[in-house]
């Protein structure tokens, strides 16, 4: 019986071609993330257009501010003395003026009644021109004065435009942050005190590197996301300034931020975000 049954199968070789363990998928690379700052398109700095101590700050960090709204006033007791000295100096002046202004008047009569008695045979050629050198000293005088009241007025006007700018308002609409100095100190002209950004218009900035620059252009659009808000933000970018020096490897990239797609109060100024190239999907919405 045994010799009639069927063989026994041959043992099986394995096949070196077929896989004997499972595949890992391999996972794809992270996405590339860029750090940016979102600000706005239109901002201005304001500054101290005068020298003096801060009296007083009318506003905080992150205050709602419109176009020449109080913003600080400057301590103007030695701004108003400067005001009085000027104007008492061109009282001074114009008071000089007209004493010479009157001796000028009785001179050019006294070298026309010499000039007439002269040509009479009245009075001698000396007389005349005595009297023709009283009149040109006194008109030389004359003159000084008269510019002396003219720089005397334009310090009246400069302490008056100083007086005023004492009192510092809002240049536009906006929110205003970076206050940098505090009451009682004093400020030189053209010292920094905050700044003011219109958040109508949001835009964003970020640095870029070398080796990315041309992915973004590309894309043409990046996502955003900012601290306590999970949902993504998108930015066009509209430019890219250029290239740094080799020692700094980035570039910084302007993007605007479509505002009518925001929530109220879902970006602030100077909110940093975490930014990614947009990908397919993304670059459509």
């Amino acid at each position: 019986m045994a010799a009639c049954g069927a063989p026994a199968p041959l043992p099986t070789e394995p096949d070196p071609t077929e896989a004997t363990t499972t595949r890992v998928a391999k996972e794809p690379p992270p996405p590339v993330e860029f750090v940016g700052v979102v600000t706005t398109r239109n901002s201005q700095m304001i500054t101290s257009k005068v020298q003096a101590p801060i009296k007083a700050f009318h506003i905080q960090h992150g205050d709602h501010v419109k176009l020449g709204a109080p913003i600080a006033e400057l301590d103007t007791g030695e701004l108003q003395n400067k005001l009085a000295q000027a104007q008492a100096n061109l009282k001074a002046a114009q008071m000089e003026g007209g004493s010479f202004g009157a001796q000028l008047g009785a001179l050019r009569q006294k070298v026309t009644a010499e000039t007439r008695l002269q040509r009479l045979g009245v009075s001698s050629s000396m007389a005349l021109r005595t009297a023709q050198a009283e009149l040109g000293q006194v008109g030389a005088q004359a003159g000084a004065a008269g510019a002396k009241a003219l720089s005397a007025r334009a310090e009246v006007d400069q302490a008056q435009k100083n007086l005023d700018n004492a009192k510092i308002v809002a240049p536009i609409n906006g929110v205003v942050t970076n206050i940098r100095v505090h009451e009682g100190q004093a400020v030189q002209y053209g010292t920094p005190l905050a700044w003011v950004f219109d958040p109508s218009d949001f835009i964003l900035k970020f640095a870029v590197p070398r080796e990315h620059i041309e992915a973004v252009k590309r894309a043409g659009r990046v996502q955003l996301t900012v601290e306590g808000n999970p949902r993504p933000i998108w930015a066009q970018v509209t430019k890219i300034l250029a290239a740094q020096e080799p020692p700094i490897n980035f570039t910084v990239v302007e993007a605007d931020i479509d505002d009518a797609r925001l929530a109220p109060g879902e970006l602030q100024v100077a909110a940093t975000a975490r930014v990614r190239i947009a990908d397919a999907r993304g670059a459509k919405r």
